[in-house]
């Protein structure tokens, strides 16, 4: 299972979950188009040019592949986590 975090404007969306992610959650679109299904109002916040998503603490604006092993987080820029 992967654990999603939830830090800045996005923490008053979700809490932590922890949650098996589809066979077609393969990428930071991919699981975004996901979560953006599973969560009112993700989509608004995923799609704003200073989100920022960390994968297993190492945070990135571009790309980046996911698995259901990973620690994964979104945050704004100034969310200070």
């Amino acid at each position: 299972m992967a654990t999603i975090l939830f830090f800045g404007r996005f923490s008053d969306l979700s809490d932590r979950l922890e949650v098996q992610l589809p066979e077609t959650v393969t990428d930071k679109q991919s699981l975004s188009a996901f979560l953006s299904g599973e969560i009112e109002g993700f989509a608004e916040l995923a799609a704003r040019s200073d989100t920022r998503i960390s994968v297993n603490m190492k945070v990135t604006m571009a790309e980046v592949a996911v698995r259901n092993e990973d620690e994964i987080a979104y945050m704004s820029a100034l969310s200070g986590g």
